[in-house]
């Protein structure tokens, strides 16, 4: 197949257009830089997703079988001052034209979520959850998710639990770093956590395109939990977390409440909310 694939050059993206090839697949990756390594069966198209008329021309320029819209902003780290304006120009407006040229030609299309549009729920959550996100970025996907259902006939929502590689590992080591490298912390005796490896998280999409679009929604993560305890024991043995502060369960439950009535729900309380009852999906 042919297959179109948003913020190709990514984090994830890269992976995936590697995947989609390996397996025999075209790939038109769209992203605003060139790739870093371009493979043979990878048509490179450099644009902003937010011109319309750019998007409608990569559909005029090449048949397209699937999409699988990954791009989006996600990670801030180096990034300052981005409002809720930036989040959903980039992660809903910019969705709403890729949705709007997927429907016209009939394409079926896969958006990449996350479960921080889940928000502050506390229990077993299914796809079927109301939504309660709490973060611009959790609130854009949201939205966006929303637009899709609007806007196409034919998608799949995949909301990938916190994606690691080897080499990036920001969003897992929050769970139990005050300060990388030296200075590790535990609440009470420890906590698991739903994450997903980048191997994970690639087969899931090469999957999808060989799958019948059902128009469902999907909690993509690893099957075995992640284990602070554990992780904290390699990090000492490969001279790491030198230091680890245990913090009582109590207290923590403590601050969270006093946090939550001075600020409300905003990103402090959520951070602290994902900590103390970290998300059970099950489909």
């Amino acid at each position: 197949m042919n297959i179109l694939v948003t913020g190709s050059s990514g984090m994830i993206g890269g992976y995936v257009v590697k995947g989609l090839i390996d397996k025999g697949h075209t790939v038109i990756g769209v992203d605003r830089v060139k790739p870093i390594v371009e493979y043979q069966g990878l048509i490179p198209v450099v644009l902003d997703l937010f011109s319309k008329d750019d998007v409608i021309q990569v559909f005029a320029d090449n048949k397209i079988d699937r999409c699988i819209h990954l791009a989006a902003l996600a990670h801030t780290a180096g990034m300052k001052n981005l409002t809720w304006e930036t989040y959903r120009k980039i992660n809903v407006e910019c969705a709403e034209i890729v949705f709007e040229a997927c429907a016209k030609n009939n394409v079926p299309v896969l958006f990449i979520s996350t479960v921080d549009a889940i928000g502050m729920v506390k229990g077993i959550i299914t796809p079927d959850t109301e939504l309660n996100p709490i973060s611009n970025y959790g609130k854009s996907k949201a939205m966006a998710e929303g637009r899709l259902k609007e806007i196409c006939k034919v998608w799949n929502i995949y909301r990938f639990s916190p994606v690691y590689t080897p080499e990036i590992k920001r969003d897992i080591e929050k769970r139990y770093y005050l300060k990388y490298p030296n200075w590790a912390y535990k609440i009470g005796e420890g906590g698991n956590f739903e994450v997903l490896n980048i191997t994970g998280a690639i087969s899931a999409m090469v999957d999808w395109v060989d799958k019948k679009v059902d128009n469902t929604i999907h909690v993509i993560k690893d099957t075995e939990l992640l284990d602070v305890n554990v992780l904290i024991a390699n990090e000492k043995a490969e001279g790491r977390a030198k230091n680890v502060l245990r913090i009582p369960r109590w207290l923590v439950v403590c601050g969270y409440y006093v946090v939550k009535l001075v600020f409300g729900k905003c990103n402090k309380t959520y951070l602290v909310f994902k900590t103390l009852w970290p998300f059970r999906t099950i489909e």
